[in-house]
């Protein structure tokens, strides 16, 4: 049992250490900018169309929008850390 739970956390280390890389991490921040645009667009066009917009669709786009900025100070953080180096 010892032994699976040793591969397992080795496993997630190297999973995590994929994680780092600045490549990954400007694919992420790229991917959900383009996710949280497009959902402000259908937004914009149903309020303009005079549709009532549900309370909880403003609060996933509001909560979306703080999942970018943490996601962007993240990636200037780590990109900080590397003196700039795209690995």
């Amino acid at each position: 049992m010892e032994k699976i739970i040793i591969n397992l956390i080795k496993s997630l280390d190297r999973i995590m250490d994929t994680w780092e890389y600045l490549t990954l991490r400007r694919t992420l921040v790229s991917v959900w900018s383009v996710l949280i645009i497009t959902q402000l667009i259908i937004t914009t066009i149903y309020w303009m169309l005079g549709r009532e917009i549900s309370n909880t669709w403003l609060g996933i786009l509001g909560l979306e929008a703080g999942v970018i900025g943490t996601m962007i100070s993240w990636y200037f953080s780590e990109r900080k850390k590397n003196n700039g180096n795209n690995n």
